[in-house]
Formats: C-alpha cells, sequence, structure tokens
C-alpha cells in the first residue's frame, strides 16, 4: 500500500418536534498499520458518542461499502455491530479508552457522503 485510504458517509437528522432531536451520524474508516479503523459517531448537542473497531488489513473496500450501507440504511449505534457480524465481516472492537476522537485523513480525500 502507498498511501492511506480513508471514507466518510455523513447522515444528518432534523429536528422535528415531539419526534426526534437534530442529530448526525458520521461512518468512517481508514487504513492504519494494523488493519482498518471503523467508526460510527453519533453527535447530538456537542454529546459525541463513538463506537470504534479494528478490521483486518485489507478489508478497506470491504469495510468502505458496509458503511456506505448502513449510512444509506440509517443504522445506527445500536445495530452497526450487529450489521457487520450479520455479514461475518471480522473486527476487534476497541475498549473506549483506545478509540481514537474522531478518524482524519491526512489527504482531506472523502469518498462518499450520503
Amino acid at each position: 500500500m502507498t498511501g492511506k485510504e480513508y471514507c466518510r458517509y455523513i447522515r444528518t437528522y432534523s429536528e422535528l418536534e415531539g419526534l426526534q432531536r437534530a442529530h448526525t451520524v458520521v461512518y468512517c474508516a481508514q487504513t492504519v498499520p494494523g488493519g482498518v479503523l471503523a467508526q460510527l459517531r453519533w453527535e447530538q448537542a456537542g454529546r459525541v458518542q463513538c463506537s470504534t473497531v479494528l478490521a483486518p488489513q485489507g478489508s478497506f473496500v470491504r469495510m468502505m461499502q458496509l458503511l456506505r450501507y448502513l449510512c444509506e440504511n440509517s443504522i445506527g449505534p445500536e445495530q452497526w455491530l450487529e450489521g457487520l457480524e450479520d455479514v461475518h465481516q471480522p473486527y476487534r472492537l476497541l475498549p473506549e479508552a483506545q478509540q481514537p476522537a474522531d478518524i482524519h485523513p491526512e489527504s482531506g480525500c472523502f469518498c462518499g457522503i450520503c
């Protein structure tokens, strides 16, 4: 591999009085020396909830497709790990202390926004 690969998909939700509060869900992945970091971030009113996994090396393209699927189908933080398991995507859930605050691209390259 000659460089880092990175993707980010963003889904925003509007404030609907009595139904839902405005929030954003960010799905992103980046290659790292040990494999592929994938993260789902839920952001609302300054609060952030993250879940990060490490997938095996060489699985970036598959993880990018899965994150796009999860984004397009509005799969949230409560269900995204089940989604990975349903398609037999190997991963290791990172403990909260090891999770990056955000996955930042060094190149500024984005694969897509939904």
